[in-house]
């Protein structure tokens, strides 16, 4: 089953205000296919909560369409009965039920029957590592347990679509890498789709397969990690030069270029240049300039550095 979301929008107007509304999210578009995991990364207030909630059917979009499968969620209700979402903080657990109790409540909720639910919930919990505490009370389970208990929750009912808000923020090492594993279980062995919202670059680079970089309500660059890596490798360039250089200051705004940390016997540079042939321009110069170079590559980016080139562009673009 595929999600597809199609200029969705979300304005906050206050009765009798006179400030002006509050555009939350504005005209988004993505879609996710059977067996992927897209990831929405953004700062805080960027828009990626408020998407989830109006997929959840938490809130009611201001404009735009959410179809599951070709089947618009606004005219068949239906359809969300394909759909589970797990919301930061752990927040679909009722506290004072047992693990066990919380999961026959959303599995009957749905429309589960108890007797369907009792396997289903059993191997769930033991999947997840809390069988042995599936008759304590919520309340007194651990963050990692809550958050697992949390996914069991979602899970429960077999969704064709997850949608997971922050799932290992705060976790152990250990289950962070138990909810990973679900997660590429779900998608690979499953073919479940699953939307990924997170802060966390390294669990975006280790299991999505495309993300969306949204910043204030917009969705500013998106594609496969190879994807947006190209976008600025082709770009920077690292330049190594022996002993100490002094460039022309006006190289920093020129080619937006710092001095980073390197041996006593070497400086590097970071360069961002339009085109090879700029790069051997400056080349020549540092030479002409005395300089030794020891070494010139490309970098290997990683998915930060994306994330806050991304933003530095769209700040300068909106500036």
């Amino acid at each position: 089953m595929s999600l597809e979301v199609r200029d969705l929008r979300k304005v906050y107007k206050k009765p009798l205000s006179r400030k002006a509304p509050f555009e939350a999210v504005r005209g988004i578009s993505f879609d996710i296919k059977p067996g992927e995991i897209y990831a929405l990364i953004g700062p805080n207030g960027a828009g990626k909560s408020t998407t989830i909630k109006m997929l959840a059917g938490l809130i009611v979009p201001t404009s735009g369409t959410i179809r599951l499968d070709g089947k618009s969620l606004g005219q068949d209700t239906s359809a969300y009965k394909q759909l589970s979402a797990v919301l930061e903080g752990t927040r679909n657990v009722y506290w004072r039920l047992t693990p066990l109790e919380n999961l026959y409540y959303f599995a009957n909720l749905r429309g589960l029957s108890s007797h369907e639910t009792k396997g289903r919930a059993e191997e769930l919990l033991k999947t997840l590592e809390i069988e042995g505490k599936k008759k304590n009370q919520s309340q007194h389970l651990s963050r990692g347990m809550l958050q697992k208990l949390a996914l069991a929750t979602a899970l429960i009912t077999e969704p064709r679509i997850l949608l997971l808000d922050e799932p290992t923020l705060g976790l152990d090492v250990a289950s962070a890498r138990k909810i990973k594993d679900m997660m590429f279980e779900l998608a690979r062995n499953q073919n479940r789709a699953i939307l990924l919202t997170t802060h966390q670059m390294d669990l975006v680079e280790e299991v999505a397969d495309r993300a969306g970089i949204i910043r204030e309500g917009r969705i500013v660059r998106e594609g496969t990690m190879a994807q947006l890596r190209s976008v600025f490798r082709n770009q920077i360039y690292r330049i190594t030069v022996r002993g100490k250089f002094s460039p022309p200051e006006a190289w920093a705004v020129q080619y937006k270029s710092f001095i980073l940390p390197g041996a006593e016997d070497r400086t590097e540079w970071e360069m961002d240049v339009k085109e090879p042939q700029e790069l051997y321009r400056v080349l020549e110069q540092m030479r002409t300039m005395g300089a030794e170079i020891v070494s010139v590559m490309k970098p290997v980016e990683d998915l930060e550095e994306i994330f806050l080139r991304t933003l530095s562009e769209h700040n300068e673009a909106s500036g």
